[in-house]
């Protein structure tokens, strides 16, 4: 197991500050260094189409977006960035603008000229993505790399010479397969694939860079964040700003929890320079959301001291922590069992419904349950465990929830003890507070802490239940309704991805233990929704692909007919039920 004090991607668990990093300036605007946290979104069109690409530039651009990220799917979209540009600056439009590019070199060359930022993705600026894997060697991994830097290098120069920045982007859906060849679909593949990249930059001293590892799985992408921090420090290379994200987190409510268990938890290490959140919704509906989560997740002015030992806890490779069960209300939480949800009332019949409370909680000071308040409570039982006899239930609820249930674990775990760890919010009805708890139980269920969860005070018992299952469903640790993977569309997108994404959500939404997803294209589509059972992929204009798992079975069927044609897929699989 990985040690944190080996391998450290911040210096103190218990006291997270924003990382230090260089400073990267995209025209008017700072990302990194002492800079606000800037919020991005994207357009959903092509370039080619001028009226609606500037529209939506300036209409992002009057929500607040600090930086607006344009797709260029081939060389002429990249072409049309310069006339874009032109009206943008035009209409008094000072935004700076950032080119998407996949698999074209050429088009990232040609958007150099127009734009302030280009973002690369290292899954195909050389490489061809993940559909030649079993075509690699040793021997064609060591020729890519030399293929990277003799194509990248000149990019590089490029931008430098033009005082452009360039986005590292790297996704877990669209890995090289040179990258899982040598380190399988992993977020070391994911660093690795970075690290590459960014060689490349520091051999030619050029440092207007930024860095992403997006997934559309939040667990894989905080880990990912987490371990490139960590290798940055250890190779001596300069620290770089992060842009974060979590891709295709889907629409309403699941999609904002989705997003603020991810970011949200990359906010509260102090790891995040500019973040996005993906919405499969009108792109302006990103922007006040993210502005939010910035508020929500802002990290402490002075920081609580827990005197206690370094929590060592592997925070790059999900494992639960052990623990002995133990019951509460004749339910036993911790051990194997799943991470329950509990209600502080027994005004909810515990009847075991899919979506019901597990188990009540009438009084945190009720035995088995031992409540810590502060940091002084945690040092006493680090001092003396004995304190507090075995069979416990360990609740902290103090400020600063990640940084208390880490010092409690840590406390817990260098006493020898495994008692279970109860995660406990009292939060009001609204969405500063609503995104901050899912960033903190996502933070925290990531690191494999946590064996129940009761959230306390939001409109009623029965919502605060159903938020406690949808935050451990958007953090991917308990699934407990069907579960969604939507892309948020882009100028790649092959269909109307909101309307079909209503059409979908209305006819599967009933099925409980399954997961859909939703993508516009190819380029990271089927990477995104690996974890998908089934996937709704657009395949050429009109056309559909349905996959199973990461394999397409169904292959450019009519748009008009491809949602039954899934229903019919799941049938035939035995695992549709009638709503």
């Amino acid at each position: 197991m990985t040690k944190f004090s080996e391998f450290p991607y911040v210096a103190d668990r218990f006291n997270a500050v924003r990382r230090e990093t260089v400073q990267v300036r995209v025209g008017g605007a700072l990302i990194g260094g002492n800079a606000p946290i800037l919020v991005q979104s994207m357009t959903t069109t092509k370039p080619k189409d001028v009226e609606k690409t500037v529209a939506e530039t300036l209409a992002l651009a009057k929500v607040g977006c600090g930086l607006v990220r344009i797709t260029a799917p081939t060389f002429a979209d990249a072409q049309g960035l310069e006339e874009v540009m032109k009206q943008v600056r035009a209409a008094g439009c000072t935004v700076p603008v950032s080119a998407d590019i996949h698999f074209q070199p050429k088009a990232a060359f040609e958007a150099l000229k127009w734009v302030e930022k280009v973002r690369i993705n290292p899954g195909n600026f050389v490489d061809t993505g993940i559909l030649t894997l079993d075509q690699q060697t040793d021997k064609s991994f060591e020729e890519g790399r030399e293929k990277v830097a003799e194509a990248f290098t000149p990019f590089v120069q490029e931008a430098k010479r033009l005082g452009r920045a360039i986005r590292i982007g790297v996704n877990h859906g669209s890995l090289a397969a040179r990258m899982i060849y040598r380190y399988g679909d992993t977020v070391e593949g994911m660093v690795e694939s970075a690290m590459e990249y960014l060689a490349v930059c520091e051999a030619e001293h050029f440092d207007q860079v930024v860095l992403s590892l997006k997934s559309s799985n939040p667990r894989v992408a905080i880990a990912a964040y987490r371990m490139l921090a960590a290798r940055i420090k250890q190779e001596g290379f300069k620290p770089y700003p992060f842009h974060v994200g979590v891709t295709e987190a889907g629409a309403g409510a699941d999609g904002r929890l989705k997003s603020a268990a991810g970011i949200g938890a990359l906010l509260l290490d102090g790891l995040a320079d500019t973040i996005r959140v993906s919405l499969t919704e009108d792109p302006v509906a990103e922007v006040p959301v993210a502005q939010e989560l910035i508020r929500a997740c802002a990290l402490p002015s002075a920081p609580t001291a827990f005197n206690v030992p370094v929590f060592e806890k592997d925070p790059y490779h999900y494992e639960r922590r052990a623990t002995t069960p133990v019951a509460i209300s004749g339910v036993e939480i911790g051990g194997t069992h799943p991470v329950k949800v509990g209600v502080k009332a027994d005004a909810i019949a515990l009847t075991g419904e899919r979506r019901n409370a597990e188990f009540a909680l009438p009084s945190l000071s009720e035995k088995p349950v031992v409540e810590f308040k502060d940091a002084m409570d945690i040092a006493g039982f680090a001092a003396n465990p004995a304190s507090v006899p075995a069979g416990s239930v360990f609740c902290y609820t103090g400020a600063e929830m990640v940084s208390g249930v880490r010092a409690l674990a840590a406390a817990l775990d260098a006493a020898g003890r495994q008692d279970p760890i109860l995660l406990y919010a009292k939060i009001n009805d609204n969405e500063t507070e609503t995104l901050r708890v899912s960033a903190d139980i996502g933070s925290l269920v990531t690191d494999g802490l946590g064996d129940a969860v009761v959230i306390d005070g939001y409109k009623g018992a029965k919502e605060s239940v159903l938020l406690a299952f949808d935050i451990l469903q958007a953090a991917y640790c308990r699934r407990s309704k069907t579960n969604f993977i939507s892309c948020p569309s882009c100028g790649r997108t092959l269909y109307d991805i909101q309307q079909v994404m209503g059409k979908i959500k209305a006819r599967f939404g009933h099925l409980s233990d399954i997961s859909i997803g939703i993508m516009g294209c190819i380029v990271n589509g089927p990477g995104e929704m690996a974890d998908a059972d089934f996937g709704y992929v657009g395949g050429g204009p009109g056309r559909i692909t349905l996959f199973e798992g990461k394999t397409a079975v169904k292959k450019n069927i009519p748009e008009e007919d491809a949602i039954e044609e899934l229903v019919n897929l799941i049938k035939e699989r035995g695992r549709w039920v009638e709503p």
